[in-house]
C-alpha cells in the first residue's frame, strides 16, 4: 500500500470503517512507514482536540472583548506622533502601468503552471474535438449538407 492511499484512508481507519482486509493492510503499512504512523498520530491527536471542541460550552460572541476602540486609539497616537515629528501624510506608493501589467503576466504565468502540474487541461483536447463535432453536426443539421451539390 502507497503513502498517499493511507493518508487519504487515514479519517477511514480512525473510525474503524475499512474492511478488514484493508484495515490489516494499513495496519501493516504504518507499521513500517515512520511518516503513516506520524500522519495517524497527528490525525488521532486533532480527533481529539475535534470531540474537546464538541464537548465545550456553547461559544458567545459576548465572549469577545471589543477590541476597536483600543486600536483606533493607537492608530490615532501613531499618526498624531508621526505628524508632530515633522512627517507629511502618509504617502501613498503608486505602481506604473508597466509594472502591474508585468505582475499580472508573471501571475497568470505560474497560475498556468500550477493548473498544469494538476493535470487540469489535460481532457481540453479531447473536449474541444467534442464540441467541434457538435458543432459541425449542428450546422449540417441547420443548413443542411450544402457543400457536396
Amino acid at each position: 500500500m502507497k503513502c498517499n492511499v493511507v493518508m487519504e484512508w487515514l479519517p477511514h481507519y480512525i473510525e474503524g470503517l475499512l474492511a478488514p482486509e484493508a484495515e490489516r493492510e494499513m495496519t501493516q503499512h504504518i507499521a513500517a512507514c515512520q511518516g503513516c504512523a506520524r500522519w495517524l498520530e497527528e490525525a488521532k491527536a486533532m480527533e481529539e482536540i475535534w470531540k474537546g471542541a464538541d464537548d465545550a460550552p456553547d461559544f458567545q460572541l459576548s465572549d469577545i472583548p471589543d477590541l476597536v476602540p483600543q486600536v483606533m486609539a493607537e492608530i490615532e497616537r501613531l499618526e498624531s506622533a508621526r505628524q508632530s515629528d515633522g512627517a507629511g501624510p502618509a504617502a501613498s506608493r503608486r505602481r506604473s502601468a508597466r509594472r502591474t501589467s508585468w505582475v499580472h503576466y508573471g501571475l497568470a504565468a505560474c497560475l498556468t503552471f500550477v493548473l498544469l502540474q494538476y493535470g487540469v487541461f489535460e481532457q481540453l483536447g479531447y473536449g474541444l474535438t467534442q464540441i467541434n463535432g457538435q458543432m459541425s453536426n449542428s450546422v449540417t443539421a441547420l443548413f443542411g449538407n450544402q457543400g457536396n451539390r
